[in-house]
């Protein structure tokens, strides 16, 4: 098997971000602005996965896009992926992470999300556009906070 090289985006990778996106039938509206936040995974130079967050506010992160080709789909690459994100939302001070999930509840369980009931999401997150858009067909809202998790982690 080829090796896979996960990297952070650049612009020049937006238009195979957006296609492999939209294969898997993903949001791909607003990613221009937020493409600094988006790692890709490649194998032999071409795109194969994504994911990114968007920062919202001084405080908050939406994990979006989340696309890996059937050809390369495992969950060590995904959570490979989910780490290396929430990483560099913390190093960008971020103290919580929201994600919208249909049937992946237990695979963000285990880096550390936990379901949430909608009061409890923050307004300005709720605003995001991709929020919005994504509600709709997503039934469960997730949250990552930084220091519970760091927490664990030190006790374990």
């Amino acid at each position: 098997m080829m090796d896979l090289v996960i990297r952070l985006a650049t612009a020049n990778d937006l238009n195979d971000i957006v296609k492999l996106l939209a294969k898997g039938k993903l949001n791909h509206e607003g990613i221009a602005q937020h493409v600094e936040h988006f790692l890709v995974v490649e194998k032999g130079g071409e795109v194969v996965g994504t994911a990114g967050w968007e920062k919202i506010g001084q405080d908050y992160g939406l994990l979006r896009s989340l696309a890996l080709d059937a050809s390369v789909w495992n969950t060590k690459v995904v959570l490979d992926l989910l780490q290396i994100l929430l990483k560099t939302a913390e190093e960008k001070a971020v103290q919580e992470v929201f994600l919208l999930t249909g049937s992946a509840v237990e695979l963000f369980e285990w880096v550390g999300f936990q379901p949430v009931n909608p009061e409890e999401i923050p307004h300005e997150v709720k605003q995001s556009a991709h929020f919005q858009q994504a509600k709709a067909r997503l039934s469960t809202v997730m949250r990552y906070a930084q220091v519970d998790n760091q927490r664990k982690t030190l006790h374990n």
